[in-house]
């Protein structure tokens, strides 16, 4: 039994309905002839990777009157069954077919009183490809963990049938007096003596609250203050879910890095601005201001492999969708990056952690539940903190397989956040990009508009590229 600090438990505070806090890694797999990748192959891998990576088989426990934290117990009624799926796509067994079935997936909220997580085996793929679907909560583990521990599937010696794990016997549910006599004990012991940081976390917000001395929009403060636009998906969520999905070419866009200058990241951004400007000027909707984008940066140390929780923090940026030049709309982005990671230093990576852990849990729930009951977010009076989240994530640089089975693409996508209904996740893996465009059916069902977009703005900034010459960096 151990506690969820308060930056994975904020994930099970958010959740309600119409927006559940897992995430998908979705693994696209030709199957080698004579080989099969079907529910057995997950009953055989699956008992060792549960047992190697042991929060698979736990589940929360919340405290009475959320005295503190939920905790993390070995499920005592744990089954594989609930946890394991398989579905088949209706003919062609198409991109579009799949990701209508993506998007159902994502739309239903996991179980938080069985482990957090399920994975879906997916057949009647085009070219008798196979799908591997994870689910997993937020609060068990980011992308980053839940990509290590989900690599171990892959590994020869997790379907070999003479290779059995050890049995486990699970912990029984603690009492209502233990989960009470046990939160006390960990404030004193912990929280109290880390109290400091905390205040000085709150210090430090104030003292990143101060305008740019050139005049400049900075992103913080257009999150603090709602100076920011609303857009058709900035508004309450509904219980479905919109997917698309789009691979670029890896070279393409260091292509342009190398030409425009900036980092790859801000490719990304730029292919993203490009997409939705199209997309909100074929609306009617296109604003005066730039939309604010969330981006999660990663606070773990260079050498740092884990299989759980979370180790994340939120950079803010701009992006000018209402300028129609494309270069000044790239180095805009770029200036605006920059800014927020100053913006984020002067923060403190780990300041939104502190404030997740210190807030009480009471609070937090409330705040979310309030949200979603009164639909707080189609009000006119409604700021959102943010347009969208964009998370851009390095994933493998060469490919894996499980007995000749090669995974040939991976996609990622994450949650929404009431008020904030689109998410764009990035993750390279070998030679592509892969983007996942997660949306509120409610207000994007034409997601798709957006990954067509992305093509579009990478073949704009490759004729600008091409005008600039390749020195201009």
């Amino acid at each position: 039994m151990y506690r969820l600090h308060g930056q994975d438990a904020s994930w099970l505070y958010k959740e309600t309905l119409t927006a559940p806090m897992h995430t998908l890694k979705i693994f696209l797999i030709d199957v080698a002839e004579g080989e099969s990748l079907d529910l057995a192959f997950l009953r055989l891998a699956v008992p060792r990777l549960i047992h190697e990576v042991p929060v698979l088989r736990q589940r929360p426990v919340t405290i009475p009157w959320s005295l503190h934290h939920p905790v993390m117990i070995e499920d005592p009624e744990f089954d594989l069954r609930y946890h394991l799926n398989r579905a088949a796509l209706p003919a062609p067994g198409g991109r579009a077919e799949l990701e209508e079935l993506l998007a159902q997936i994502a739309s239903h909220p996991l179980d938080q009183d069985r482990p957090l997580w399920q994975f879906w085996i997916i057949e009647g793929l085009e070219n008798q490809r196979v799908a591997l679907v994870q689910k997993i909560h937020h609060a068990v583990a980011d992308g980053m963990a839940s990509l290590n521990s989900m690599t171990r599937v892959w590994h020869s010696s997790y379907h070999d049938p003479s290779s059995v794990p050890e049995p486990w016997n699970p912990e029984a549910l603690p009492s209502p007096a233990r989960l009470c006599m046990d939160a006390v004990s960990d404030h004193v012991r912990e929280d109290i003596g880390r109290f400091p940081d905390f205040l000085r976390a709150l210090r430090r917000i104030k003292w990143g609250l101060e305008a740019p001395p050139d005049g400049r929009l900075s992103p913080t403060l257009c999150s603090f203050n709602g100076q920011l636009p609303r857009t058709r998906w900035n508004r309450a969520l509904s219980s479905r879910r919109s997917f698309s999905t789009a691979q670029l070419p890896l070279e393409a866009l260091k292509a342009v890095k190398n030409t425009l200058g900036g980092t790859l990241n801000d490719v990304v951004l730029a292919l993203v601005a490009g997409s939705l400007r199209r997309f909100l000027v074929a609306h009617k909707e296109l604003p005066h201001q730039p939309l604010l984008a969330t981006i999660p940066v990663s606070t773990d140390g260079l050498d740092t492999v884990r299989e759980a929780g979370n180790a994340t923090t939120v950079m803010l940026t701009l992006l000018y969708v209402n300028l129609s030049d494309p270069l000044e709309r790239y180095k805009e982005i770029q200036s605006a990056t920059l800014q927020g990671k100053a913006e984020l230093e002067k923060l403190g990576r780990e300041t939104f952690a502190l404030l997740a852990h210190y807030v009480p849990p009471a609070l937090q729930r409330w705040v979310a539940s309030r949200a979603y009951r009164k639909r707080l977010a189609d009000r006119d009076s409604f700021l959102p903190p943010a347009n969208l989240t964009v998370s851009n994530v390095p994933g493998p640089r060469e490919k894996f397989s499980a007995r000749g089975n090669l995974v040939d693409e991976i996609f990622s996508s994450g949650p929404l956040v009431e008020g904030i209904g689109l998410n764009i996740t990035v993750w390279s893996y070998v030679d592509n990009m892969n983007f996942t465009v997660t949306g509120c059916m409610r207000s994007l069902p034409d997601i798709g508009q957006i990954t067509v977009g992305l093509r579009e703005a990478l073949l704009e900034l490759q004729a600008l590229c091409v005008e600039q010459g390749p020195n201009s960096g």
